[in-house]
């Protein structure tokens, strides 16, 4: 038997090796042990085909062993890896990668064991000599315990030496971290069922054992085991809560009062959910019956619902009816702050049919969740990030895709580059699926899509209670400075409705979409500007920590104290982020209690969640952030929502500027009265009167739609066109040039005007590597040509010996 295998390594095509017949049979999708490469490295690789041909011209090494008795990865999910594979130019084993839980992506660690049982050499290096005196008394190291126990970064010196000698040798050998995470629970003995029993026991622990009583009486609290719905009560939990010690436990296990048992961690009991569905309105309903109309013709729907129309809602029935069907949902969501929230709200009205899957998340809980998922124990309905696309679904019914406009679904390094929207329609295409993208600004791709009848449209265009669309106020910027109106960033407009919503005792949000205090520091004298060592780009201030950081490679620098070109020491700051608006906004409301939601204070696994519980629950009355108070938030006493620098979103040199500046605006825009009264909007710009900024004003999703495709058609861009953005890098800008311009002019030559570049980005270097970038446009008429001539123009002059060094990334579909 042979197996066509794929590895866990950035190296195109698939590996075959021979099974021998004492391994037994193997299937598809389970993993296999197989060595790699001239040295003993060993991997576990995914079986894809089995065949019992061996292939022609090549010689097989042995597979090792095989890891699984059943698959861990499904036949859809291999034809998904496929699609994401050749749709975005990359590697089956870069799919691998993003695609499995890191504890099912066995690796191997080389291991040091002693040759032999007979006399040890003497006369080694003093480092050798201690190695080998570990070794007797643990017969096997690692490399990574042997440079701990000789404090060094790498052992091989003195691993070598007693390899020299003959007295150690190496081996490889599989590390399988996974195991399911267990916890013990506490329970009532079989014979303390009953009441009677336990007054026997309460009885005769009064005046003996007051402390294990106390422990008891806990444990009948929190279980509530003679009540029609007991719980299940942890170990941990009943400790904490009682304040008695595991060897108190241990006495009332061994009295057979109580008793212990284990199970797998994160599989609850199901619970149906107690949360009444509210009646849907006429508009959802109508929206709804839209949906379930189209779905008899169209895999894919477009949901167009302005901010807080109920959305949520529509989706929540779309979910009962696959669930009566007995099917799986994958609810996909952009960022993984917004799962707390939907989760919560969909657990009031699914209970436990909820499970959660992100790149947060804990290895363990990942990999826990996937196994469960093959099992067929897991709970039907999935909530996640982008990455949850890739779990072993077995017969999904519905793909919800919320906020589908939103860019963060675009996965940007490493590869794959996949933008998730589209891989979950591929994705529930396999399955025989439904897909809903829901929006209320959505992207150009997915309106074009609706309106030329590829995918259904539904649309729900009044908010929900009839709540009033928020007003947009617009302030001039160049008028309100020259009228003495500012209040360092805030206009007289803003702060007074800020004020008047804190009298209100409600909350504001303001947009600021650049993090940390200011992005430059200037010479005052020459007009020197501090750059990082290594990327071409300016540092930008963070006072909290008074730094400099570079937001491209991430390093730190200490702030200058004088010019680095004349040695003045007149440095002044110029314009302001997050941090700084922060600390501005403390200045003119000291009484108010304000937050910032960023990169910088969004790191952590609670740090999003304690600022959202803050804002949910009042402790916070005006919130800052970037993009992420955006994104989908719901809040029911924001009703100030200030956007501090509209130009500089408008201005970004980018086709999707505008496109992006209309949704961001819009988005927070939404997050404004949301419930008894409409909010307010103010943007401060210096250009007020901007077509854009006049379409955000009237809530125009559809002009803006209708404006954007006119310029789009006009210069072949999507959604007409299909783009691949390539990337060079070298350390040398000789060699990147040299490359740039050989692949260009390749292709030139096979699609004309098509292609774009070579040209030099605004950051031209970054991490001590130069940049070129060439723009691909294919054609949707001869799209698998376009794309055949692309990978063969790349591998042909990738592969030329002057070109071989320089490292090259092919985004498809680049946002």
């Amino acid at each position: 038997m042979y197996v066509e295998t794929i590895l866990p390594l950035a190296v195109p095509g698939t590996f075959t090796y021979a099974v021998p017949p004492e391994l037994g049979p193997v299937q598809p999708g389970v993993r296999v042990a197989v060595p790699m490469g001239r040295g003993r490295r060993m991997y576990s690789a995914i079986v894809r085909r089995v065949s019992d041909r061996p292939p022609e011209g090549v010689r097989t090494r042995p597979v090792i062993s095989v890891l699984d008795a059943t698959p861990v990865v499904t036949e859809r999910q291999l034809a998904l890896w496929d699609t994401i594979a050749d749709h975005y130019v990359c590697t089956l084993g870069e799919v691998m990668i993003a695609a499995l839980p890191g504890q099912l992506l066995l690796h191997s660690e080389t291991r040091i064991t002693l040759a032999h049982d007979g006399p040890l050499p003497g006369g080694l290096p003093v480092n050798a000599a201690i190695l080998l005196q570990a070794l007797g008394a643990q017969q096997v190291l690692t490399l990574d315990q042997a440079a701990g126990i000789l404090g060094v970064k790498d052992p091989m010196r003195a691993v070598k030496a007693l390899i020299e000698q003959g007295a150690v040798t190496l081996e490889e050998k599989l590390k399988n971290t996974w195991r399911p995470r267990m916890v013990t629970y506490v329970r009532l003995a079989p014979e303390g069922g009953d009441e009677g029993m336990m007054h026997h026991w309460f009885n005769e622990m009064e005046k003996k054992a007051p402390k294990q009583l106390a422990l008891l009486m806990r444990f009948v609290e929190l279980s509530r085991c003679f009540s029609e719905a007991p719980k299940e009560v942890e170990r941990t939990t009943l400790l904490n809560r009682s304040g008695a010690t595991a060897d108190m436990l241990r006495q009332l296990v061994k009295k057979g009062m109580l008793e212990t048992y284990e199970r797998e961690a994160d599989r609850p009991a199901e619970d149906p959910g107690s949360g009444a569905p509210p009646p849907l309105s006429h508009h959802q309903q109508a929206a709804l019956g839209t949906i379930q109309e189209a779905f008899n013709e169209k895999g894919t729907v477009l949901l167009q619902g302005v901010t807080s129309s109920g959305k949520t809602e529509v989706y929540a029935h779309l979910i009962e009816e696959r669930l009566a069907a007995g099917r799986q949902v994958l609810y996909l969501l952009p960022e993984i702050a917004l799962t707390t929230q939907m989760i919560a709200r969909l657990r009031k009205r699914f209970g436990d049919r909820i499970a959660v899957f992100h790149s947060r998340m804990p290895q363990r809980e990942r990999t826990d969740l996937w196994m469960r998922m093959l099992e067929g124990h897991a709970p039907p309905i999935v909530v996640g990030a982008r990455s949850a696309i890739f779990l072993p679904f077995h017969d999904l019914g519905l793909v919800v895709v919320d906020e589908e406009h939103d860019p963060s679904y675009k996965q940007h390094d490493p590869a794959p580059r996949y933008h998730a929207r589209d891989m979950a329609i591929v994705l529930a295409a396999l399955h025989g699926a439904r897909a809903v993208l829901g929006s209320a600004t959505p992207s150009m791709e997915s309106m074009f899509n609706a309106r030329s009848g590829k995918y259904g449209l539904a649309e729900l265009r009044e908010r929900h209670g009839q709540v009033a669309m928020p007003r947009i106020v617009r302030v001039d910027l160049r008028d309100a400075r020259k009228r003495k109106a500012m209040h360092g960033r805030f206009s007289r407009t803003l702060i007074e409705h800020i004020t008047e919503a804190l009298g209100r005792r409600e909350q504001a949000i303001l947009f600021q979409n650049r993090r940390g205090y200011v992005p430059v520091w200037q010479c005052g004298i020459c007009g020197w500007v501090p750059q990082c060592d290594h990327c071409d780009v300016s540092l930008t201030y963070h006072k909290q920590e008074h730094r400099l950081r570079c937001h491209y490679c991430a390093r730190h620098y200490p702030p200058p104290t004088a010019c680095g070109h004349c040695a003045s020491p007149r440095l002044r700051m110029l314009g302001f982020g997050t941090e700084k608006v922060e600390e501005e906004l403390a200045e003119i409301f000291p009484e108010a209690r304000v937050a910032r939601m960023d990169q910088d204070t969004a790191r952590g696994k609670q740090a999003l969640e304690r600022i959202l519980d803050g804002l949910a629950q009042g402790g916070i009355d005006i919130l800052v952030g970037t993009q992420m108070v955006t994104k989908g938030l719901d809040f029911d006493h924001v009703s100030v929502v200030g956007v501090l620098h509209a130009d500089r979103l408008l201005r970004f040199p980018d086709f999707r500027a505008h496109e992006r500046a209309f949704q961001l605006m819009a988005q927070v825009a939404g997050r404004a009265g949301r419930r008894s009264r409409p909010g307010t909007v103010v943007v401060q710009a210096d250009e007020v009167d901007h077509p854009v900024l006049d379409l955000v004003a009237r809530h125009d999703v559809n002009g803006m739609y209708e404006r954007e495709i006119a310029h789009r058609r006009g210069h072949g861009y999507p959604p007409f066109t299909r783009l691949v953005k390539l990337v060079l890098k070298h350390r040398h800008e000789d060699r990147v040039a040299s490359a740039a311009r050989a692949l260009g002019e390749e292709l030139k030559a096979g699609l004309g005007d098509l292609v774009l570049g070579p040209d030099i980005p605004p950051v031209s270097r970054v991490k001590d590597r130069h940049l070129r970038h060439l723009l691909v446009k294919l054609r949707r008429s001869a799209h698998a040509h376009d794309k055949a001539f692309l990978r063969d123009t790349i591998d042909r002059v990738m592969s030329m010996p002057e070109h071989s060094a320089v490292q090259l990334v092919v985004d498809a579909d680049p946002v």
